[in-house]
């Protein structure tokens, strides 16, 4: 069987797929006009620089790379971009898999955006999300042929590797965050949590992986409430790094106020984080105690969550409480071997 994936390549999300669906026996080939000098896929050139008219002048290329290579299936990844560009080659069967912020954010933000939303989701054969919210969200837009809940999830070895990991007491807390210094993931409420530790005397030190456009504010921020000592910014980090930030933190924080399910949660609930979490639907899909809970945007309520999280019991308890659901549907092969399934079983019924 032949996949053509169409997706920016700059993300490692797409990697992952790709690998995943090889090692399952597929042939395949991703296209993209989003990539660094280190990509290996098929090179798509835009004649416009940005907006829809970016992915729409690419349409003829897709075309083109479909006649020849011709798959069996095509899975397109975020819908204002690369979904609209193989909506409008009209292929089929087309998978359309959302990524959360495509569809919570920006899908309904306007008539033409909602038009755009809705003429992807009817043109596509199986919708594919990463959380039940946002395929909620794609079904209150247009009807859904098709629909598939599978997470990006954690590798099996990141997974056994954490249930191998005794917890300890700690005389300084860990405290960790990798999500992006974007206005979406809200990381100055965390600043702002950590000053009021420090006014309990509690005794942390919290690290920042990720970059972004607000890095300067949110280093000034830590500078102007006094804690910058208290806080390691570390940039963005390679797998192994990251593994590392997570095996040598106690406590993980999103301070997101949009999500689907978050990799960088199942990655912390792989090592055995207790995670402190927005309030959120696409949370509330992991975890199922108000401990974990905190109002977005609320540094007093995150602050509060955090001191319920800092003994090696309530680590302990909150892993026992999560560890059955995150093997369920959070482990990466197990989820890729359903899609593989599903994706295979769409080929049949077009083939018929």
């Amino acid at each position: 069987m032949r996949i053509l994936f169409l997706s920016e390549a700059i993300s490692p999300h797409i990697a992952r797929w790709q690998k995943a669906f090889t090692e399952l026996g597929w042939e395949t080939l991703v296209a993209s006009c989003d990539y660094t000098d280190s990509f290996g896929g098929h090179q798509l050139f835009p004649k416009a620089g940005s907006g829809p008219q970016r992915y729409l002048s690419i349409v003829d290329q897709v075309e083109k790379l479909a006649s020849d290579f011709q798959p069996h299936l095509i899975n397109a990844h975020f819908l204002p971009t690369y979904g609209l560009t193989a909506a409008m080659a009209n292929i089929h069967p087309l998978v359309l898999t959302l990524w959360g912020s495509d569809i919570l954010l920006s899908a309904q933000s306007g008539f033409l955006r909602r038009w755009r939303s809705r003429f992807v989701l009817r043109r596509s054969d199986l919708v594919v999300a990463d959380a039940q919210n946002a395929l909620d969200v794609a079904k209150a837009i247009a009807p859904i042929r098709r629909q598939l809940v599978v997470s990006f999830g954690v590798s099996r070895a990141w997974y056994e590797s954490g249930q191998v990991r005794e917890l300890k007491e700690t005389n300084t807390l860990q405290i960790l965050s990798c999500r992006k210094f974007e206005s979406l993931y809200d990381v100055q409420t965390l600043i702002k949590a950590a000053r009021l530790l420090c006014n309990d005397g509690f005794n942390f030190h919290l690290t920042l992986v990720g970059s972004g456009s607000l890095e300067n504010n949110l280093r000034a921020l830590a500078h102007s409430q006094g804690i910058a000592d208290r806080i390691t910014f570390t940039g963005a980090l390679g797998d192994e790094q990251l593994f590392n930030a997570y095996r040598r933190s106690d406590i993980y924080v999103s301070t997101a106020l949009s999500d689907t399910t978050s990799v960088s949660l199942l990655e912390a609930m792989s090592q055995k984080l207790y995670p402190i979490v927005t309030d959120i639907p696409g949370n509330r899909e992991w975890l199922t105690s108000d401990c974990h809970f905190f109002k977005p945007g609320d540094a007093a309520d995150l602050a509060g969550k955090i001191k319920l999280g800092a003994s090696r019991q309530a680590r302990e308890q909150a892993y026992s409480d999560y560890q059955p659901l995150l093997v369920q549907k959070g482990i990466r092969d197990d989820q890729m071997r359903i899609a593989d399934l599903t994706f295979r079983k769409l080929i049949d019924e077009y083939q018929r």
